[in-house]
């Protein structure tokens, strides 16, 4: 019984989404091991082969958020020169089609307080790696202005909010637009 494959696929991912799907609909205090498996449809220990507490679950919801979310911003700029506007219009451009096709992760990530985000030119301890990616790009954009760093951070947040801002319009279900996100998000970042 114990080699026995998940009928569904990866098993720890199943657990992942559902743990996900659970916290944004009934936050932390609805989010047991006993109702992911019970949303998945395995025997309530069949979690604990994954995870040892809900402590150890949420805690790979946010490395299996971030990890994708990592592809697909390192896989935006691949082509691009650091430091140029191209590179940070791609990266704003990828980060809010990530959420659109996620929204739930988008929710689970900024809706929730499992995410700090220190707002800083400087490297700070356990700094949120898509954060510093784009904080690595925009400082390389910024630094050909002669900006004061001062400055600078406004404007990195500047760059940030726009970017925020428009992911979480896009992906509110109550917000109707009568474009296509996907099609317009880069007319949109870069004021075409």
């Amino acid at each position: 019984m114990a080699n026995k494959k998940y009928h569904h696929g990866n098993l720890k991912v199943a657990l992942i989404e559902a743990g996900i799907e659970i916290i944004n609909a009934f936050g932390e205090e609805g989010l047991s091991l006993r109702k992911v498996a019970a949303k998945c449809n395995v025997s309530q220990a069949a979690p604990y082969a994954h995870f040892e507490s809900k402590e150890a679950l949420i805690h790979a919801m946010q490395q299996h958020v971030t990890e994708q979310f990592m592809l697909v911003l390192e896989s935006s700029i691949k082509k691009e020169k650091e430091g140029s506007p191209e590179a940070i219009l791609k990266m704003g451009e990828a980060y809010i089609h990530f959420f659109i096709e996620h929204p739930n992760y988008f929710r689970f990530l900024f809706f929730t307080p499992y995410l700090q985000i220190h707002l800083s030119l400087e490297d700070s301890e356990n700094i949120y790696p898509p954060y510093q990616l784009f904080r690595r790009y925009a400082i390389a954009l910024l630094e050909q202005t002669n900006v004061s760093k001062e400055s600078m951070l406004r404007k990195m947040i500047n760059m940030w909010a726009t970017v925020q801002g428009a992911a979480l319009i896009a992906t509110q279900e109550n917000v109707i637009y009568d474009g296509n996100w996907k099609n317009d998000i880069y007319q949109i970042l870069s004021n075409e």
